[in-house]
């Protein structure tokens, strides 16, 4: 097999869930080899289809870590590995004698990743992480509105699915380190991290704020820019900012005139009028054809059967031993070379004797130790952040976070999310901002230079305008050949919708989370939570560290794409596609209550409030009754709202059962609480225009690195003359682009 990206590298797996295997299921595509260590009994997710896609390509080993010589196995198995990745909390970690102190000691050269329900070093760090229990005691619970009052339970694990991301991202950071430098160490990062890159588009407290940075979640409705058609299809559309004028939409006045409508206003009420007028083909023809952004809305693993899916192998046939021939969501980002799938997932326990009888296979050589540790995991990284929106800036300002020095390119305007500006600064904190006129010679010379100075080049500008500008694949290796150059589009750079607009919410109508979030027998449910904004920043984050780290180990730079289209196909990996019947494999499904997946896993109301239980197997649903004082399941749901939670929460801690209880309006205690600030998950900074400004804070920690996250959010052109001083250019020779317009600054 050809030398991938991670060729050489050796990861074992000790996780036991979607963020664990997820995130090495990605290093393990990219290259390395990925050990699975499962008891006898096999992981908890084998029997649902989740495991085959997840777990495909590993190497499933079976240990007993309680019984010696197993034991003696592990330590064999680590002494020869570059990474180590488990979802253990501090205190089971050290009786497990895997605490970060003692594999230190005895394995100086392994990266150790810890993937947790909350930070290890927060007071918090012990108790369990289930999906569920971590939205509840998070506040991410009371951040959708749904079909009924109180908090609801979100059927997309939004926090795994984000962790697993981080947690990849931290392991190429902390080898690319050990790469550059010789200096080795931890990286953890948690499931409560993964909700906050989600919650930082809405949390933010200012000194001197502005309406912009108050979103609450009734701003927007369950069907917001979701229409039926009359074929009972819906359609979900996203034209934001009012990038098209609907006033100038014909097919939509002819329709309107057609119904008797006056002129007048297009308001929400009109539309869902028009729209039921034709068929949902009709609308999509139309909608595309005046270049808004539209997609129907669909269930979950129908993404699997795309034409754009498959034009742009998203998707790969694999013959599982499970579940026989398949369809499975592929790696949701190309990097060069690209993923690669070994095998399938394995059966338990396949490869126990063959990995132990195996000599050790030869590893990649490490530079050794050189002088003191950097400050910060990415220090003198240097990048171009040239994106707009969400999902394209979001990746630079992770890699400030982790110590870049980041500039951002924007028009003269301003980015057009600066007018919201909660989802502004949630992107663009570390960030210097240079303002620029890319349609005038002294604009595009300017970028031209930044290029040229850049390590590493991110955006998400469509083909035709990046073309223009200079700032596509051939402009950038012309320019630097030895950049990085990352990208994220909204379909990907095949298929016949390649050129297409595309923004979170059209993709969870095509990805089905607005059916799966809705519950059974609802209507669809739209997400004012942008998943998949920050899941393509976060994939895309990903792919370009992998490009980073094949740069430091081969001195070329490469290019790395994501699409939303990918990441959005990536979430269908709960399910497989059942190629002989065309069916889609069984997967949990949300209540119409939308309340949980089960009675052993769901939110119950009490008297005081909300309580998340997470009951799994025989014997915690027996204790469940019991404490519930019932004989049934169907009865808990009545004997609970007779309880008072904390009191309920106690019993079934001493009955060895997780709650915690729902937390709602959680913002301010969040911001408020000393130990989330000192372990770093509250951010603050001063800001230009909002004074001292309060954020979600660290999403990793990386033990003797910090994490550089108290620089604010720029305003537009704050910066320009310093970088254009620092670029070479005059005094004179600034204020003459300034007084051309070329550039803006502030």
């Amino acid at each position: 097999m050809a030398e991938q990206i991670l060729t050489g590298i050796r990861i074992i797996d000790l996780s036991r869930d979607l963020a664990g295997a997820v995130a090495t299921q990605l290093l393990g595509e990219a290259g390395a080899e990925v050990l699975k260590i499962e008891p006898s009994g096999g992981d908890p997710l084998r029997g649902f289809a989740a495991f085959a896609t997840w777990n495909r390509g590993k190497r499933s080993v079976v240990l007993d870590l309680d019984l010696p010589t197993d034991r003696a196995r592990l330590e064999v198995l680590l002494r020869h590995a570059d990474v180590l990745v488990h979802g253990m909390g501090p205190i089971e970690a050290a009786a497990s004698r895997l605490s970060e102190s003692e594999l230190r000691a005895q394995y100086p050269d392994l990266v150790v990743c810890s993937v947790t329900g909350y930070p290890p070093s927060h007071p918090d760090a012990d108790r369990r992480g289930h999906d569920l229990l971590v939205q509840a005691r998070s506040g991410l619970m009371d951040e959708q509105i749904g079909w009924r009052d109180g908090p609801i339970c979100l059927r997309f694990p939004g926090p795994s699915w984000a962790a697993a991301y981080l947690a990849a991202a931290g392991i190429v950071t902390r080898l690319d380190v050990r790469h550059r430098t010789g200096h080795v160490g931890p990286v953890h990062t948690s499931l409560l991290q993964g909700a906050l890159t989600i919650l930082s588009m809405f949390w933010n407290r200012a000194e001197n704020p502005v309406p912009e940075l108050f979103s609450t979640k009734y701003d927007v409705g369950p069907h917001a820019a979701m229409y039926r058609c009359s074929d009972g299809h819906w359609l979900q559309i996203m034209n934001p900012g009012g990038r098209k004028a609907l006033s100038a939409f014909d097919f939509l006045q002819t329709t309107l005139a057609s119904l008797g409508e006056p002129p007048g206003e297009i308001d929400a009420a009109r539309m869902r009028r028009a729209f039921l007028a034709h068929s949902s083909n009709r609308w999509v023809e139309e909608l595309r054809r005046a270049d808004f952004a539209v997609e129907l809305v669909a269930p979950i693993g129908d993404l699997l059967q795309r034409p754009e899916v498959i034009a742009n192998n998203l998707v790969v046939e694999i013959d599982d031993p499970t579940w026989g021939p398949t369809r499975q969501a592929a790696a949701p980002f190309d990097t060069e070379p690209p993923s690669t799938i070994r095998s399938a997932a394995p059966l338990l326990g396949a490869d126990t004797e063959a990995v132990f009888q195996e000599a050790p296979a030869e590893r990649r050589a490490r530079t050794r130790h050189s002088g003191e540790p950097p400050s910060y995991p990415l220090s003198g990284l240097r990048v171009v952040d040239v994106g707009a929106w969400f999902a394209g800036p979001v990746v630079p300002m992770l890699l400030a976070d982790l110590g870049a020095e980041v500039i951002k390119v924007e028009p003269i305007t301003g980015d057009p999310m600066r007018p919201m500006a909660n989802f502004f600064a949630a992107c663009s904190r570390g960030k210097r901002s240079i303002a620029v006129d890319l349609e005038s010679p002294a604009g595009r010379e300017v970028l031209q230079r930044l290029v040229e100075w850049a390590d590493v080049v991110h955006h998400n500008v469509r083909a035709g305008a990046s073309a223009r500008f200079g700032i596509d694949e051939e402009g950038i290796r012309k320019a630097n050949p030895d950049a990085v150059f990352s990208h994220v589009s909204a379909y990907g750079s095949c298929g016949s919708s390649r050129d297409r607009p595309g923004y979170d919410s059209v993709f969870q109508a095509m990805a089905g989370w607005e059916v799966a979030n809705a519950g059974e027998g609802n209507e669809p449910l739209f997400s004012r939570l942008c998943t998949m904004d920050v899941l393509s920043g976060l994939a895309s984050l990903v792919a370009t560290l992998l490009a980073i780290y094949q740069r430091s180990t081969t001195g070329r730079g490469r290019t790395a794409k994501t699409s939303m289209l990918g990441v959005a196909t990536f979430t269908q990996s709960e399910t497989v596609l059942l190629v002989p019947t065309r069916t889609v494999a069984p997967y949990p499904t949300l209540d119409g209550m939308q309340t949980g997946l089960h009675p052993g896993y769901r939110i119950y109301e009490a008297v005081d409030g909300w309580i998340a239980i997470v009951a799994l197997g025989s014997a915690s649903m027996a204790a469940l009754r019991r404490a519930a004082k019932v004989a049934s399941d169907n009865a808990i749901a009545d004997a609970i709202r007779a309880f008072m939670v904390d009191e309920l929460i106690w019993q079934l801690d001493q009955a060895g059962v997780a709650a915690e209880r729902v937390r709602v309006g959680a913002m301010h205690e969040f911001f408020d609480d000393e130990r989330n600030v000192a372990t770093g998950l509250v951010s603050t900074s001063d800001h230009p225009i909002f004074g001292r400004l309060t954020q979600p804070g660290a999403f990793w920690s990386f033990g003797d690195l910090k994490l550089r996250i108290d620089a604010a959010s720029p305003t537009a052109g704050q910066h320009s003359s310093e970088i254009l001083d620092e670029m070479g250019y005059s005094s004179t020779e600034i204020d003459l682009m300034v007084e051309q317009g070329a550039i803006g600054r502030s």
